[in-house]
């Protein structure tokens, strides 16, 4: 026995390609997929550029800490009598002391030290590093509240809270972002 199939133009015109909706669909949903990996894709390159000066930032922090690391509290030789840098300590290369990152002294709290463009524990300036500042502040804090708030004038106490602020600012700021601060103390 034979068997026909009867054909209409209806399901000719059906098995020859999409629907304008299929195309159209189809073209939401290609492009809602595309946009949502361009926006994950534009967040990764938010948070790796955050990352990269994160540890930049900390690394200039460290460089400031490991030079002061081993240097005494006040000068050598006039002790508390001078605070801050000593007549003829103009220049990072002259500092022998904590005390001389204090900066100009008034009163007793210093203004503090900034250096831009930043250097390292050599007291050289690192090449490379545009918009990069580091920013260095001594203080005296009592032994029992070495956090407080306020500081102590410098060379009364036995305690010295070392401050550095790394800040960074990009061509399309108008002022600089503190990056990263690190913070600690020295005593006699």
């Amino acid at each position: 026995m034979k068997s026909y199939t009867i054909t209409t133009s209806s399901n000719r015109r059906r098995l020859a390609g999409f629907t304008l909706l299929e195309s159209l669909m189809a073209i939401v949903i290609v492009g809602t997929g595309t946009l949502s990996i361009l926006a994950a894709q534009q967040a990764f390159h938010r948070q790796n550029d955050w990352a990269q000066r994160s540890s930049s930032a900390m690394l200039l922090a460290n460089e400031l800490r490991e030079l002061t690391l081993s240097m005494p509290r006040h000068d050598p030789i006039t002790g508390i009598d001078t605070v801050g840098p000593e007549a003829g300590e103009s220049s990072v290369s002259d500092f022998d002391d904590v005390d001389d990152f204090a900066g100009v002294v008034t009163s007793g709290i210093g203004a503090g030290t900034t250096f831009d463009p930043p250097i390292n524990a050599l007291r050289q300036t690192i090449a490379n590093m545009d918009g990069w500042s580091q920013l260095i502040e001594v203080e005296d804090v009592l032994p029992d509240d070495i956090s407080a708030a306020s500081p102590q004038l410098l060379g009364t106490t036995d305690l010295t809270r070392i401050r550095v602020s790394v800040r960074y600012q990009s061509p399309q700021d108008n002022t600089p972002q503190t990056i990263a601060q690190l913070t600690w103390v020295v005593g006699d």
